[in-house]
C-alpha cells in the first residue's frame, strides 16, 4: 500500500472515529432532552393537580372552621352564622339543615328550598366530616357552584345540623386559564360526575371528545393526552400536550448518523481489505500517465459507472458529453457491459460516430476471482485521418478554382491559393465582413436554403457558388464558397 492509499485510510478511519463519537453523544443527548421534556411535562401536571388540591383544601379549611364555631356557641347559632360569609370572598351563600333535611337558616333566601349538590342521606354516612358536591349552577345566582357539608356534631357523637356553605369556582377557572392555556398545552377539569369545570375548547370538540382518547385535534392541531386524577374529591385533569413530533425526529436523527456510520465504516474496510474497488488493481499506477496516449482509456467500477477517462476519451465524446466521470458506461457506449459471456472474456466491437467508426475493446477488470469493474480502450487511427487531412488539403490547393470555408461564426476558415488571388490576402480568423461586404451579405441570405446559389462579385467579375454545411442534426456549420474567373467560366455537365 502506497503513502497515498495510507493517508486515505487515516483519513478515512478518523472520520469513522469521530463519526462513533458524535453517533454516541446524539443518541445520549437525545436521550437526556426526552426525558427532560417528559420531566417538564410531569411538572406541570404536578403544578395543576397541587393546585386544584390546594382549592379544595382551602374550603374544607373554611368549613372545618366555620363548624368549630358553631360548635363552641353550644346552640346559639344566629351570630356565627351572619359572620361566616366573611370567611371566604369566594362564599356565596350558607344553609343550616336539620338531620332531615329542613332548612334552619339560610343567608340569601329562608323560605325556598334548594337542590343540594348532594343528598342529605349520603351526607349522613359519609365518614369525612365535611363532603364536597359535585359542581351545579346556583339557582339564584347563576353561578358555577360547588358545596361543602359539615356535620355538626352534639356531645354523645350523634348529628345535630348540617352545614352548607357554597362556593363559586370563578377564580380556580380564571387561574387554571391563565397557568394552563398557551400554545404547547392546556388543561381540561372534569368533577366526579363528568361535569366540565373548566374546558379549553369550543363546546363542539366537547361532545366529540372521549375520556379515553390519547390523541386530539383542533384546528388542525394534534394533542397528546394525558389523564390525571385528584384524591379527594376524585376530579379528573386531562393535559393537552401539542404534538411535538420529538419522537419522530428522534428516530430519523438516529437512523440519519446509524446510516453515515454504516457508510463510512463500510467504505473503511474496502479501503483495508480492497474489496470491490477498481483503483486497487491499479494501486501503483497514476492514473494521469493514461492521459499521454492517442488511445482513449475508460475505466468503470461495479455497478457500470465511470471512475476514471483519459484526456483522449473525452475528446471522443466530447460532442455527447462534457464530462464523464461518475456517469454510466452505457451512456456513451450503449450496453457493451451486457455482451460479456460467462468466462468474462474481452469484448471487441465497433463504435459508431458521426463521421467515422472506431475500433473499441472492453474487458472485466478481475482481481482474486472477483470483478471490480471494467477497462474500455478506443483505439483513435490518427495516422490516417492525418493521411486523409494532407490528400484533401493539396486537392484543395491544386484545383483551379478558389476555395474559402468560412465558419458558423463567418470568420474565415480555411482559403487555397487561388481565392487568394482572386480576392487578396485572406488571413485565418478574418471576418468575411471585412473581406468583401457584399459576399458576406449573399451567405447571410443563404444559410437557410440547404442549396447552392451562384451569384456574381461585380467588384472582382469573379462568380461564386454559395453552398451552406450543415452537421448530423442539421444545425448550420458553415459554407463553402468555390470562386471562378468568368473569363474561363466552370463546365456543368
Amino acid at each position: 500500500m502506497n503513502l497515498t492509499s495510507s493517508k486515505g485510510l487515516f483519513s478515512m478511519f478518523a472520520v469513522v472515529f469521530f463519526l462513533s463519537v458524535i453517533v454516541v453523544s446524539g443518541i445520549m443527548e437525545l436521550r437526556f432532552l426526552k426525558n427532560l421534556l417528559f420531566n417538564y411535562e410531569d411538572n406541570i401536571k404536578q403544578i395543576a393537580i397541587n393546585k386544584t388540591t390546594l382549592f379544595f383544601n382551602d374550603i374544607k379549611a373554611v368549613s372545618l372552621n366555620a363548624i368549630q364555631q358553631i360548635e363552641a356557641k353550644d346552640g346559639d347559632f344566629t351570630g356565627v352564622l351572619k359572620t361566616i360569609s366573611t370567611y371566604d370572598h369566594r362564599i356565596t351563600n350558607v344553609h343550616l339543615l336539620d338531620p332531615d333535611g329542613s332548612i334552619v337558616y339560610c343567608m340569601v333566601s329562608q323560605n325556598e328550598k334548594r337542590s343540594l349538590g348532594l343528598p342529605i342521606s349520603e351526607i349522613k354516612h359519609e365518614s369525612e366530616r365535611v363532603v364536597v358536591s359535585v359542581v351545579y349552577i346556583d339557582p339564584y345566582s347563576h353561578l358555577r357552584i360547588i358545596s361543602t357539608a359539615s356535620k355538626i356534631l352534639k356531645k354523645d357523637g350523634t348529628i345535630d345540623k348540617i352545614l352548607l356553605i357554597d362556593f363559586k369556582i370563578e377564580q380556580y377557572q380564571k387561574e387554571m386559564m391563565h397557568e394552563f392555556i398557551n400554545d404547547n398545552y392546556m388543561i381540561a377539569v372534569f368533577d366526579q360526575k363528568g361535569y366540565p369545570i373548566f374546558w379549553p375548547f369550543g363546546r363542539d370538540k366537547l361532545e366529540e371528545f372521549s375520556k379515553r382518547q390519547n390523541k386530539f385535534f383542533n384546528n388542525r392541531q394534534q394533542f397528546n393526552v394525558v389523564k390525571s386524577e385528584t384524591v379527594q374529591p376524585p376530579w379528573q385533569l386531562y393535559f393537552f400536550f401539542k404534538e411535538n413530533n420529538f419522537e419522530t425526529f428522534r428516530t430519523i436523527t438516529i437512523l440519519f448518523f446509524v446510516f453515515a456510520l454504516y457508510c463510512c465504516l463500510y467504505q473503511l474496510l474496502v479501503e483495508i481489505w480492497g474489496i470491490n474497488s477498481v483503483k486497487t488493481y491499479f494501486e501503483n499506477i497514476d492514473f494521469a500517465i493514461l492521459n499521454q496516449v492517442n488511445e482513449g482509456v475508460i475505466i468503470t467500477n461495479n455497478s457500470g459507472r465511470i471512475v476514471f477517462a483519459n484526456r483522449t476519451a473525452h475528446e471522443i465524446f466530447a460532442q455527447r458529453k462534457s464530462a464523464l466521470i461518475n456517469i454510466r458506461l452505457k451512456e456513451i457506449l450503449g450496453h457493451v457491459e451486457d455482451i460479456h459471456d460467462e468466462k468474462e472474456k474481452a469484448v471487441m466491437f465497433t463504435l459508431k460516430m458521426p463521421d467515422k467508426f472506431l475500433e473499441a475493446i472492453n474487458s472485466p477488470i478481475i482481481k482474486k476471482g472477483k470483478k471490480l469493474g471494467s477497462l474500455t480502450v478506443i483505439r483513435v487511427d490518427v495516422k490516417e485521418e492525418k493521411n486523409f487531412r494532407i490528400v484533401l488539403n493539396k486537392l484543395v490547393d491544386i484545383i483551379p478554382e478558389g476555395v474559402i470555408y468560412i465558419d458558423k461564426n463567418h470568420e474565415i476558415s480555411a482559403a487555397n491559393l487561388m481565392a487568394r488571388c482572386y480576392l487578396g490576402n485572406l488571413e485565418k480568423g478574418a471576418s468575411i465582413d471585412v473581406v468583401d461586404p457584399r459576399l458576406a451579405e449573399f451567405i447571410y441570405e443563404n444559410i437557410g436554403s440547404g442549396t447552392v446559389k451562384r451569384v456574381c462579385l461585380a467588384l472582382y467579375d469573379l462568380s461564386c457558388e454559395i453552398s451552406p454545411v450543415y452537421d448530423d442534426d442539421g444545425v448550420y456549420a458553415g459554407t463553402l464558397v468555390v470562386l471562378f474567373n468568368d473569363s474561363d467560366p466552370p463546365k456543368h455537365g
